[in-house]
């Protein structure tokens, strides 16, 4: 596909990054290697120690903006930054140290053209590789096409993680785009609360690549973790309240990440909150657990 840089791209694909400029070259490679050509690049280097400005010089295509923030602001400002830049009809992601499969984009605009007056986003699934174990996941969606994903979003039965999506732009705007108020989870938020207002299509085919570091990931950072699933439950009280069993489970693996945390009073009371919004002995044998030491403490850990 021939692209006329006078025109407006259909797509914009927005990409942060923060001081690992080595790994970028490979997700703008893979963007420019993609099967559909009718796209713009927009890097957002969000890094307060190390400028990707260098990693930039190697690519010698007007498709590209590079824009720098003078001080680091989040993964939720940088994504911000890129799409009030963005030029393009429907928004992609990318993070700095994954990749798109090269029909990643050809296959979601294909689908996203023919339901767009059913759904504002598409996505697929993705392929997670391990670095610690040396092992590789592919995802699965058990809900396929267009359907309305709010429920299982919001009771966390699925991922939607934004590198595997295509976006209606207007939708993004319409939303407020990301929080950049939350330490974590700013994508499942952002997905719960599009889903709240709009259909996905989802497919079950994987074309993008995630790369799980052994060290630095902010799933292993229980205090970000924990902060930013007590703030969606916050934010998102309302709906939940009307999903105790939702809720409940929700209050659960708060109070698992508070003791895996050390923190044991917390995980006491988020225990508590679990059982008494909907009483499963497995929530109240937690609370115990916490509560007492020693024989109940034991019965947990041997597979209640």
């Amino acid at each position: 596909m021939a692209i006329n840089n006078q025109l407006k791209p259909e797509i914009s694909v927005i990409i942060p990054t923060c001081n690992r400029p080595e790994l970028l070259p490979r997700a703008i490679k893979s963007v420019l290697n993609q099967t559909f050509q009718d796209f713009e690049i927009i890097v957002v280097d969000d890094g307060d120690k190390i400028s990707a400005e260098k990693a930039m010089a190697q690519f010698n295509d007007g498709r590209l903006k590079y824009i720098k923030h003078e001080k680091r602001q989040g993964g939720g400002a940088a994504r911000n930054t890129g799409l009030r830049n963005s030029q393009g009809e429907y928004i992609a992601f990318l993070d700095d140290d994954d990749e798109y499969l090269p029909s990643k984009l050809k296959r979601l605009y294909g689908i996203m053209k023919e339901y767009e007056t059913e759904a504002d986003f598409v996505f697929c699934t993705v392929t997670n590789y391990y670095e610690k174990d040396n092992k590789v996941v592919t995802t699965k969606i058990d809900e396929l096409g267009a359907f309305n994903y709010f429920n299982m979003l919001l009771a966390h039965q699925i991922r939607i993680l934004t590198p595997a999506t295509l976006i209606k732009k207007s939708a993004l705007m319409d939303i407020g785009g990301f929080d950049e108020n939350l330490p974590s989870n700013q994508e499942w938020d952002l997905m719960i609360r599009l889903s709240k207002k709009s259909k996905g299509y989802g497919i079950n085919t994987s074309l993008v690549k995630v790369y799980i570091p052994t060290d630095g990931h902010i799933n292993a950072d229980f205090g970000r973790r924990i902060k930013g699933r007590e703030m969606i439950i916050n934010k998102h009280f309302a709906d939940l309240k009307e999903r105790p069993e939702v809720l409940a489970n929700h209050y659960f693996w708060l109070g698992l990440f508070c003791r895996d945390n050390k923190q044991f009073k917390e995980a006491r009371d988020y225990f508590k909150k679990a059982w008494q919004e909907k009483f499963k002995f497995l929530f109240f044998a937690h609370y115990l657990s916490m509560v007492f030491s020693g024989a109940v403490y034991k019965i947990i850990y041997k597979g209640i």
